[in-house]
């Protein structure tokens, strides 16, 4: 009897794979995208004359004193903290 479950079982197995639905002939093709536009720059045009560099480097750098120092501040203790980890005699409490 367990032979006849198991031979149905299998028959029931190969029926559901004759029914299996076929894949399309064709293979769709994708649209075209429409053409991209050129990037456009939002950062100013500055003269490419070399005697106005220092000039187009102020104008670009004036504003970030802040966020410079801010940046040289987390440089200099990461930098530290990272010299520090490197001592094994300090084990940080753990």
């Amino acid at each position: 009897m367990k032979n006849v479950t198991i031979a149905a079982f299998f028959a029931f197995i190969a029926v559901l794979a004759a029914c299996k639905k076929k894949q399309p002939e064709t293979v769709p093709v994708p649209k075209a995208e429409p053409p991209a536009q050129a990037a456009v720059s939002t950062a100013p045009v500055f003269s490419q004359n070399p005697l106005t560099a220092p000039g187009n480097y102020l104008k670009t750098t004036v504003g970030h004193v802040k966020e410079a120092k801010a940046a040289k501040a987390l440089f200099e203790t990461t930098a530290k903290d990272e010299h520090n980890s490197l001592d094994l005699n300090n084990t940080g409490g753990n």
